[in-house]
């Protein structure tokens, strides 16, 4: 009997599909976890160490200026070595850091360490997402890989609640409290130990008959193995760590998928995590006495805003919750920089609308990279796009301290509206539609960045 072949966009799922979706969360989750537990742990650090709001400022952005690093060194290298050879190494060294922190005794020491992290979970971005991304069928893709940002704010949150474990009259326990890391990131690391490599990646460096054997074992004999060779062009040879392929990159005339991308990425981001690493602060502005409840309050809606974006997202399309989350996002930054806030109450009720419309956009953030650009240089374009928005992300973290000191809260929020203002004008003259396209014509919409949106029914 001869079975009906399938399209590797159209498998149905599998145990594996599952699989590849979990694991790619692992990286989220940490990069998560790491920026809640800094929030917990920093006024324990600023009182031991007494440090200025300078020193606060660049602690808090350290792990972003890392990302920034790793996202532009490992994504080339994610696209010439493969997905599965780094898919291990980056985990360790964010668990090798994480345990570093015992070691820690001063400033300088601890910027060094959650700087180094930072790169690791820079690296992990461009290769968890792209390996999943080349082997989810397409109307798995928007889902999972929106739902990595749940996962973030699952370890955002997670973190925060360890905050309430803490001795609060003990400045020293911040040792332990950034240590605490450890734990996920060994959970995902022993995870993560015999995934393959993506075939999509395998096929483009020429190793077909590598790329067969794991599309055969993982996905099936009913998978249609010649149509996805035949849809999956060869990639330019790369010398030294294959940073040539930022050059590449432009040179196929990607820059402006690239534009897009950073400037989204860092006008949803550096708004949003400026405000959280520093949101205990912000609250006791407003007069709120528990401001780390408070905090754990709000940070809570991010997981219910990103599961909002997994379920629409295939159903509304990109763009349009793109757009609606940047409208609802900035008007609610700017409310909050008015005196009609000044209320306990209201702010955090703010903070919350403000928080359910970031994080219902975020359901991107690993969506467009991974769609708009084609296996050859995937992992560039996303490692690329997610360092211009750390980098974006790092100068409004490091900035904040010091704005609220000088400028005030108002002022503070007024800046963080007007960049997520910014996001929403890029947005609507640039992002386009990608729902329900297979990768090979997804990639094809960065022709379209700029003018009218190509869509297939999903």
């Amino acid at each position: 009997m001869i079975h009906r072949k399938i399209k590797f966009d159209d498998l149905p799922t599998n145990s594996f599909h599952r699989r590849i979706a979990f694991l790619a969360a692992g990286g989220p989750f940490c990069d998560g976890y790491l920026f809640g537990i800094i929030v917990v742990a920093l006024p324990f650090i600023a009182k031991n160490l007494v440090l200025s709001s300078v020193q606060v400022g660049l602690l808090g952005s350290a792990s972003l200026i890392g990302m920034f690093i790793g996202g532009i060194v490992f994504g080339p290298m994610t696209d010439k070595f493969g997905r599965q050879s780094l898919y291990v190494l980056n985990l360790l060294t964010f668990l090798l850091g994480s345990l570093a922190f015992f070691l820690t005794k001063d400033f300088t020491s601890l910027f060094i360490v959650r700087l180094i992290m930072g790169v690791a979970l820079g690296a992990d971005y461009p290769i968890a997402t792209a390996l999943a991304c080349e082997f989810l069928p397409k109307k798995l893709r928007g889902p999972i890989l929106s739902s990595l940002m749940v996962c973030f704010w699952i370890g955002f949150t997670v973190s925060l609640a360890v905050g309430f474990f803490v001795p609060a009259n003990d400045s020293s326990v911040w040792h332990i409290i950034l240590a605490s890391s450890a734990i996920p990131s060994a959970i995902f690391l022993v995870l993560r130990f015999n995934v393959p490599e993506s075939p999509r990646w395998l096929l483009s460096v020429g190793k077909v008959e590598e790329a067969r054997a794991v599309v055969m074992k993982y996905l099936g004999e009913n998978c249609d193995f010649d149509s996805l060779k035949r849809e999956t062009p060869l990639a330019t040879k790369r010398r030294g760590l294959g940073l040539s392929s930022i050059r590449e990159l432009f040179a196929q005339g990607y820059g402006r998928p690239l534009l897009f991308c950073g400037v989204f990425w860092t006008c949803q981001i550096a708004p949003s995590l400026a405000i959280k690493t520093f949101q205990p602060m912000l609250l006791q502005t407003f007069g709120v006495t528990q401001a780390l409840q408070g905090t754990l309050v709000i940070i809570s809606f991010a997981v219910l805003g990103t599961i909002v974006g997994m379920l629409v997202i295939n159903r509304i399309g990109r763009r349009s919750l793109l757009l609606w989350s940047y409208v609802l996002s900035t008007a609610v930054l700017f409310l909050l920089a008015t005196p009609a806030s000044n209320i306990a109450w209201a702010a955090i009720l703010c903070f919350v609308a403000f928080t359910l419309a970031e994080a219902a956009g975020s359901a991107l953030q690993f969506v467009y990279p991974n769609e708009v650009f084609p296996t050859e240089i995937r992992a560039t374009g996303m490692g690329l796009a997610m360092s211009l928005s750390r980098l974006g992300s790092a100068a409004a973290t490091f900035l904040m301290p010091v704005t609220l000191e000088s400028l005030g809260r108002s002022g503070g929020l007024a800046i963080a509206g007007a960049i997520s203002a910014v996001g929403l004008v890029v947005s609507y003259f640039m992002a386009p539609e990608t729902k329900g396209l297979t990768l090979s014509e997804s990639g094809r919409a960065q022709h379209n960045i700029g003018t009218a949106p190509i869509e297939k029914e999903a």
